[in-house]
């Protein structure tokens, strides 16, 4: 495996890890559990943030700039979606 790879391969492990974290907070059973759990979300979360930093920094993560008629057009479907 290249070190894109792997990179991105942690990443994606750690964004799964931090959407089942919100399985876990939601079904917590009491306070100490739930603010153990959050404590550990938080460093999950942060730990994705700094991969994807790092990835986006090595250029492994390519953004491109969207055209602001394509921005507007988006914004007008989702309020209209909200809206409904």
């Amino acid at each position: 495996m290249t070190d894109k790879e792997y990179l991105l391969d942690i990443l994606e492990t750690e964004k799964n890890m931090a959407v089942n974290m919100t399985y876990a907070l939601n079904e917590a059973s009491n306070d100490h559990l739930y603010k153990e759990l959050l404590k550990m979300f938080n460093q999950i979360s942060q730990n994705a943030r700094d991969l994807f930093t790092l990835a986006y920094e090595l250029n492994f993560y390519n953004l491109e700039a969207a055209a602001p008629a394509k921005v507007q057009k988006t914004a007008q479907t989702l309020t209209q979606q909200l809206n409904k």
